[in-house]
């Protein structure tokens, strides 16, 4: 798992420098959905100071920004794959 980590943490504290790329609809623009967001969350997760449950889960399926960041991360990252299996990882690990 620690080799989502590190991709994980980049995005989190990342000043969503991909935020060009998301569409200008407000419902994409909402802070808690920003891949630094859901980067955020993930590790939370990860770390076991979050549930992995319907809430959170529900929070992590909010993927609009996610997805147009894909190609537009200044570190190169593919944020939604990195998510998807670090909590796959998670999961089986548990």
């Amino acid at each position: 798992m620690s080799e989502f980590r590190k991709d994980l943490t980049t995005c989190a504290y990342c000043p969503n420098t991909c935020r060009p790329s998301y569409a200008a609809n407000a419902s994409l623009q909402i802070e808690s959905q920003t891949p630094s967001a859901l980067s955020l969350i993930t590790l939370a997760v990860l770390n076991r100071q979050l549930p992995l449950d319907a809430e959170t889960r529900q929070a992590l399926s909010r993927r609009g920004p996610l997805e147009a960041s894909v190609g537009h991360c200044t570190y190169g990252l593919n944020m939604p794959a990195v998510i998807d299996a670090a909590l796959v990882t998670w999961i089986d690990h548990d």
